[in-house]
């Protein structure tokens, strides 16, 4: 009996491979269906036949390691059962549309509607991808990765802006009710929630939260380095124990500060937050929760700058055009954050083409790019930089040593590149750099920070094993 418990689970396992292929196989049947429709020459109906066949008989092997996948537990039940019964209508209708293309004579007034229950078919494979994409990334997966412009547009609220409370005195706001526990809903209760635990570990009440997951507690009293839950949410971007994981709502680093204070501060539960130690970082960060939490980031990081220079929209329109993305930091405001996600093929030419808007950039993300060490001279003439995304790039000791001038950058990320401890030894010019990350790179195993004032993280972490951590969703 136990072998059988134990077969099944691993069988469910191959649920998210499997359930790809009725996907493709049925798609190109609609497909064939479609062109049959727009050029009757061509008789595309064998190869549906076959499509049909394949497509169903895959749709019958998933939905049954999905089945045995969902017994694992885990899931939120009504999100699971909405996925559930249009993964079962999907193999119903591929099954029975395969029966009509095989139909000759009998139910020929079905058979002539064959095409209309092909289009059923793509429309349920979308519906139940959708709800496995929700129970597998959590609630507003697709609709938070939206461009700001484009929520904005349709009147969308992000996930973010809709599951933590604006306060009206922070001061006098319990600390754990009202602040850390609207966040740790908003970014981990997806996966570490009442109805959905991984590693065992959830978070929706006190007990739960104190208890920790299957590899023990993950909150120690008074220490934020030794508790795993905030060691993981300081992980480098990109880094595959970082929580939350990628692909769903980033946590911000002030919201990291917060929970980190309030380890810290003794895990309080019951205290407002005036009762709790507060450095001036903390106070203003607290502040900010008084206001629209989209604004934290800007409070804090750029409270100090001038006001912005226009930004021109014909050179904005071309850059986004091309694929570079320029998003404000907030509404109204002419500060800007470069982002190459979508360009990986930014040279140092498209830097040079991006400093005309030198005095409104205050962020740069170009990781996986081709820029080169030559670009960072440039770079490190931006006036108000902040932050810097160079992983994954060709960027070497020699462009840190262009880039030891930057005025006000207080982060860096040379995650994968050729940098060394030389190179990062360049960096104790910057007096206002506070963070670096260097892991995976051409330096030692473990390099001391180039002055007083930052840190450099390397990755050389030890976190206790999760079993969850080897499963895939």
């Amino acid at each position: 009996m136990i072998f059988l418990e134990e077969l099944a689970s691993f069988l469910g396992r191959f649920h998210p491979i499997l359930v790809h292929l009725p996907i493709g196989m049925l798609v190109v049947a609609f497909a064939m269906a479609l062109f049959g429709k727009m050029n009757k020459k061509v008789d595309y109906t064998s190869g549906i036949r076959f499509s049909l066949l394949l497509g169903s008989l895959a749709a019958v092997v998933a939905a049954l390691t999905g089945y045995l996948l969902s017994r694992n537990g885990g899931y939120e039940d009504e999100v699971l059962s909405f996925h559930k019964w249009f993964g079962i209508a999907v193999t119903f209708f591929s099954l029975f549309t395969y029966w009509l293309y095989q139909t000759e004579g009998k139910a020929h007034k079905l058979r002539s509607q064959k095409f209309l229950f092909l289009l059923i078919i793509v429309l349920l494979l979308g519906v139940t991808g959708h709800y496995g994409d929700t129970l597998t990334h959590g609630k507003g997966y697709i609709k938070d990765a939206l461009p700001s412009t484009v929520k904005a547009f349709v009147g969308i609220k992000s996930h973010q802006e809709q599951d933590i409370p604006i306060l009206e005195n922070v001061q006098q706001a319990k600390v754990y009710q009202e602040v850390i526990h609207p966040i740790l809903r908003a970014r981990c209760e997806s996966c570490h929630g009442e109805k959905k635990n991984e590693g065992g570990f959830s978070l929706h009440n006190q007990e739960r939260l104190l208890k920790g997951g299957d590899s023990g507690a993950v909150l120690t009293k008074g220490n934020k380095e030794n508790s795993e839950l905030y060691t993981r949410l300081i992980l480098p971007e990109g880094h595959e124990d970082r929580m939350p994981p990628k692909g769903r709502t980033p946590i911000t680093p002030n919201q990291i500060k917060l929970i980190a204070w309030w380890i810290d501060s003794g895990l309080d539960f019951d205290k407002n937050v005036n009762e709790l130690k507060q450095s001036d970082e903390i106070a203003l960060i607290l502040k900010t929760l008084e206001s629209k939490q989209e604004s934290n980031e800007v409070e804090v990081l750029y409270a100090d700058l001038p006001e912005a220079p226009p930004l021109p929209e014909d050179k904005i329109n071309a850059w986004q055009t091309k694929g570079i993305k320029i998003i404000p930091i907030s509404a109204g405001n002419n500060y800007v954050v470069i982002n190459a996600i979508n360009y990986p093929q930014m040279s140092d030419r498209d830097i040079e083409d991006l400093v005309q808007i030198k005095d409104n950039i205050v962020q740069m993300k170009l990781g996986g790019t081709k820029i080169t060490d030559n670009s960072l001279l440039k770079i490190a003439a931006l006036p108000h930089l902040v932050r810097l995304h160079l992983e994954h790039t060709s960027i070497s000791d020699k462009g840190l040593d262009n880039l030891k001038s930057a005025k006000r950058l207080e982060y860096v990320n040379l995650v994968g590149t050729k940098v060394t401890e030389v190179g990062i030894g360049y960096l104790a010019d910057i007096k206002s750099l506070k963070n670096i990350y260097a892991f995976q790179t051409q330096g030692k195993p473990i390099l001391d920070a180039p002055d007083g004032n930052s840190k450099v993280d390397t990755g050389n972490y030890s976190l206790p094993f999760l079993e969850s951590d080897t499963i895939k969703y």
